[in-house]
């Protein structure tokens, strides 16, 4: 019985799923005739066919024939001019990441936080009316084709001080990977000898070398590294202050040890 019931439930899901990927390939496709026309929208479609052809062939084992469909492929997106190169990958870029959207939402819709997944998962409640499912459409339409018109590519040489947008990977993945880890090796030192690593101890440091190339570069001056290192630091002050208020509602308890509240009632005193 369970076997069943989770195979109908894996079936419906995979239905869901390509739904989800017709009604974003669709919106897609309409998105990309407004914006760059019928003319080039048919060069994308016979650059997919030729592509999806050659594969299917050298999958049933037809070598020649896919190698001839490779080679007219090849040679007709070598005649194309540089921007219609770039809108070509760009189209079928876009169409990839709408797809894996599509895909996170069903796999894991702690990723509510893409819009569009977001939006997905609104369009799957099958108590909204008409009105409101038009209007999950036109959102969609909307983020697609802001999607569409955003460059992707750096237009200016990048300078030092841009160097600095690497401490995303800070804020989004060592912020909370360390301290994971640290607390793992911490259980892992009071299983073996007893005692927990010291607060006080420092088992990883980082550094960088962002802003700081001096050696000769006439563009790197004594304001660069200043600047990074004042960047640096508040986005450290930053995260530390979102850590605190997070605890403020984590603790915040009507019983505390007497130390506790005597240097609560000092800071609240200065």
């Amino acid at each position: 019985m369970t076997d069943t019931t989770d195979d109908i439930a894996e079936e419906i899901s995979f239905q869901s799923f390509e739904d989800d990927c017709k009604l974003l390939g669709s919106l897609f496709n309409d998105v990309l005739l407004r914006e760059v026309g019928s003319d080039f929208m048919e060069k994308i479609e016979r650059t997919r066919v030729l592509a999806q052809s050659a594969l299917n062939l050298r999958l049933a084992g037809i070598e020649d024939t896919a190698e001839l469909l490779e080679m007219q492929l090849t040679s007709e997106i070598s005649n194309m001019s540089l921007e219609e190169a770039l809108t070509m990958a760009r189209a079928f870029s876009h169409f990839l990441n709408l797809m894996g959207i599509s895909e996170t939402h069903h796999r894991n819709l702690q990723y509510k936080h893409i819009k569009m997944a977001h939006l997905l998962e609104y369009n799957d409640r099958q108590d909204l009316g008409f009105e409101d499912r038009e209007t999950v459409i036109e959102d969609l339409v909307r983020e697609i084709t802001s999607l569409w018109q955003i460059d992707e590519l750096r237009r200016q040489k990048p300078t030092h001080v841009d160097e600095t947008r690497g401490l995303n990977i800070v804020e989004k993945s060592l912020w909370k990977a360390v301290p994971h880890y640290l607390r793992r090796v911490n259980s892992s030192l009071k299983k073996l000898t007893g005692k927990p690593l010291p607060l006080n101890c420092t088992p990883i440091k980082f550094g960088s070398g962002m802003g700081g190339d001096r050696d000769g570069n006439p563009n790197v001056t004594a304001n660069v590294p200043k600047e990074v290192s004042l960047m640096s630091r508040w986005m450290a002050i930053d995260l530390c202050i979102r850590e605190i208020d997070s605890l403020r509602f984590e603790l915040s308890m009507n019983r505390c040890s007497d130390r506790l509240s005597r240097l609560a009632d000092e800071i609240l005193e200065k």
